[in-house]
Parts: structure tokens; sequence; C-alpha cells
């Protein structure tokens, strides 16, 4: 099952960029790290330049980033609903373990939180409602979508989450694993058979679990220790 995703990134003139184009670049083998950051970060194919800016959290805003659940839609799927805010749980604890120079932390209260992660009733193929973005509702969804706004000094100042009430158990965590990650700024899959089984950017696989050594390589670059 492939994540529709919609990289829409808004600059301080907010203009939309609404996901005309691919989310992911295509390659083929093993790529170098250098290669690997700047796909994900950047939109860079390997070898050649950035489509996108590089937008990453203020170092204020990453050392106390709040991350929490907006109130879950009428007729959200429970046991759905409780592997989701089981999975947070364990996102939130899978970065901050990696060493980066952020800190992810539980907010409940949604006028506070910096990342929003709204479980919409919408499923695959229908369009998104009840987020109240209007760069997210009408859209799309496929299991779940990103939308992140950043300012003029390419620091994020808000992001969003929507995840379908279709979501096989069994790519729960996966799936969200990979959108707070790219929550982070991260907003690139990769498709390449290489790293289907191996890193939370794989355009073609919901499976991965964890952070591979290329994902915890790409968060510290993003967000190096000083």
């Amino acid at each position: 099952m492939r994540l529709a995703r919609l990289a829409t990134l808004l600059t301080f003139l907010a203009l939309p960029a609404l996901g005309q184009e691919t989310d992911f670049v295509t390659c083929h083998g093993p790529l170098s790290d250098e290669d690997f950051y700047r796909l994900v970060a950047c939109r860079a194919p390997p070898g050649k330049p950035c489509r996108e800016e590089f937008v990453r959290w203020s170092p204020e805003a990453a050392h106390a980033l709040r991350i929490g659940f907006a109130p879950v839609a009428g007729g959200y799927p429970a046991v759905l609903r409780d592997q989701l805010y089981h999975g947070l749980d364990l996102s939130v604890r899978a970065i901050n373990r990696i060493g980066a120079d952020l800190h992810l932390m539980h907010e409940d209260d949604p006028g506070r939180q910096d990342i929003t992660i709204h479980l919409v009733s919408s499923r695959e193929g229908e369009p998104i409602t009840g987020t109240g973005n209007p760069e997210m509702d009408g859209v799309p969804i496929g299991a779940a979508l990103v939308h992140v706004t950043w300012n003029g000094r390419n620091h994020i100042t808000r992001a969003t989450i929507a995840m379908a009430a279709d979501i096989p158990l069994s790519n729960a965590y996966p799936v969200l694993l990979e959108e707070v990650t790219q929550a982070l700024g991260l907003l690139t899959d990769i498709r390449n058979p290489h790293y289907e089984a191996i890193s939370v950017f794989s355009e073609d696989s919901n499976r991965v679990r964890k952070h591979g050594p290329q994902d915890r390589m790409a968060i510290l670059r993003h967000y190096p220790r000083s």
C-alpha cells in the first residue's frame, strides 16, 4: 500500500505548492550518506541540486517540540485509534533516543501543539475533512498526509498530520513513525528497492518499524548537536 502524501510546503509568502509533483525521488542501490540526506531533506536526486528548500524547526522550538492529537473524529475505529495513541509514544521515544538537537514532548492541548495529528473519518481515496487546514481539507488521502508551513528563515512554524480511518492495523505504527519523522522537515520519500526494509522514507513500503542507520543519520544531520 502506497502512502499518498501531501508535501504541501508554504513559503513565508504563503504561496502554496499543492503536491503537484511527485513527493519521492527514484534511484537505485545504496546511497552515500550525503546523497541520502539531500534526497530526504531537499528532494535532490543523487549527485544533483536540491529541488526544494531545507526547512527545519528553529532551535528554540526543536528543544521542546510539542506533538499530540486533535479531538478524534466520530466513527474513527477505536482499535486503530488506540494503536496510533500507543504509536505516538513509541515514535516520540524513538526520535528522542537518536540524540539529535531536538526533543519531542506530548501536548494534549491542540492550541499549544506544534505538530497536530488528526485521525480523520476519511478512508483511502476520499477527501480529508475536519482538520481546519485549508491546504489539507478536500485533498484525497491515501494512508496519511503531512502538511508543513515555514517562515522566511526556513523555520517550520506548524505541521499537520492526517491519518486515514482504514489504515491496516499492522501498518499503523510504521505509517505514523514516518509522518512524525517527516514533520521534522525531512519531507521526501525514496523509491529504491534497497531501502524498502530499512528506511522509514521508503516510498513503497509501510512495514519499517524503526529508523534505519541512514534515517538516524539524516535526523542528526538536520538537527546537529553543537
